[in-house]
């Protein structure tokens, strides 16, 4: 089930144009990640020629922050009436394992078969069978081989997901208490993870990668969702302002310290996405419908854009003419991740999702006052 679907089965009154605001955030998102990744590979072919691209000096991973306070948002949005009601913790995992797990899983096992067949295609050595596991199962483990000593799954932008996971978990096992109670301990869990990374040192992987500060921006997202609930809205100045100083600020603060970047670039996130959920609807335009399309399939998106790149770095390597310019690369790279994305959803995740969630609920009717379920995971950004 889509993101659209679930949220419009749960408000059919407001679910519509909140998501299609949403989704709009989402597309964004995706292609700050997807243009980040094409200049840094326009980069790579310009070394393999030798010669020299400026880049645009920004970090553009900010879309994966935007990401994370829009999964907090929806997963408190849809599941608020959830709270508190038996069972509802086990449907609400089991809506975003079918939900995430099934593109992941296809997109890792592709690098899987590559790496092993091919493995001169891949830029760094597949690993053990601990790291290959732990690739599946969302567990995070250090990426032997990289240049760069990293936390990353065999599918690298898999590392959001890994947050992601944490997070539904972490709300699950609040979902006991009525929605505000369980917000404010989730609250109190996250707040003391990250202070204990920092005062304790925590250099085990795991528990030093759940407490990164990062963590912080999903509840952002889940106090928006519970101000929209309380009836908070903007008007279309104030959510214009509210947009740009989000987009501003991302723009210029996306490479601080990690530590602070819940402050210099979390912030910021929260201020486009309140700016999405609690303004006005955008205007059904054919730009906007577009990019409410490229919003459902962000997490395509955000998974598979990477292949797109890396293959069509190699046919711009030996078709393209050395003086053409890098930025038409890097947009042509954009572009084409963005339509091989529309598909992938469209045939494939979509259905799978459907009709994974079509046997889940055939094997066991839900009680009449369980939610419909949640949203669509980023990243990172995000990958998503």
């Amino acid at each position: 089930m889509s993101a659209r679907q679930d949220i419009r089965k749960d408000t059919p009154s407001v679910g519509a144009p909140l998501l299609d605001n949403l989704q709009v955030c989402r597309a964004f998102a995706a292609i700050t990640v997807v243009t980040g990744h094409a200049l840094h590979d326009a980069g790579v072919v310009a070394a393999r020629r030798g010669i020299e691209f400026p880049g645009s000096g920004i970090d553009w991973t900010f879309g994966v922050d935007v990401f994370f306070v829009i999964s907090g948002f929806i997963m408190v949005y849809v599941s608020g009436k959830d709270f508190a009601k038996r069972g509802s913790a086990w449907t609400f995992l089991r809506r975003r394992l079918i939900r995430i797990v099934p593109l992941y899983w296809a997109l890792t096992t592709i690098m899987l078969i590559v790496g092993l067949l091919l493995p001169q295609l891949l830029a760094i050595p597949v690993g053990s069978f601990q790291y290959v596991a732990s690739s599946y199962l969302f567990i995070p483990e250090w990426r032997v081989g990289a240049p760069v000593p990293e936390i990353r799954p065999l599918l690298a932008l898999g590392w959001t997901l890994n947050y992601e996971m944490l997070f539904y978990v972490a709300l699950a096992g609040v979902m006991f208490l009525p929605v505000r109670r369980a917000i404010a301990v989730l609250t109190l869990l996250f707040a003391a993870a990250v202070t204990a990374r920092f005062t304790l040192d925590i250099q085990q992987t795991q528990l030093m990668f759940w407490s990164d500060p990062i963590i912080l921006e999903f509840l952002m997202g889940c106090y928006l969702a519970l101000a929209r609930q309380a009836g908070w809205r903007l008007p279309t100045p104030a959510a214009l302002v509210l947009a740009a100083a989000g987009i501003a600020g991302l723009l210029a603060n996306s490479g601080g310290a990690a530590e602070l970047r819940p402050l210099m670039v979390g912030l910021p996130a929260l201020l486009l996405v309140a700016a999405a959920a609690l303004g006005p609807t955008l205007p059904k335009l054919a730009p906007t419908r577009f990019a409410i399309l490229l919003g459902d399939a962000s997490y395509a998106l955000y998974l598979s854009h990477p292949l797109v790149i890396r293959t069509l770095r190699e046919v711009w390597l030996k078709f393209a003419d050395p003086a053409w310019p890098l930025w038409l690369y890097a947009l042509l790279c954009v572009a084409a991740a963005s339509l091989a994305a529309i598909p992938i959803y469209l045939l494939f995740e979509r259905p799978v999702t459907r009709l994974l969630q079509g046997k889940a609920q055939g094997k066991s009717e839900a009680p009449k006052d369980f939610g419909a379920g949640s949203g669509q995971a980023a990243t990172a950004s995000a990958g998503r």
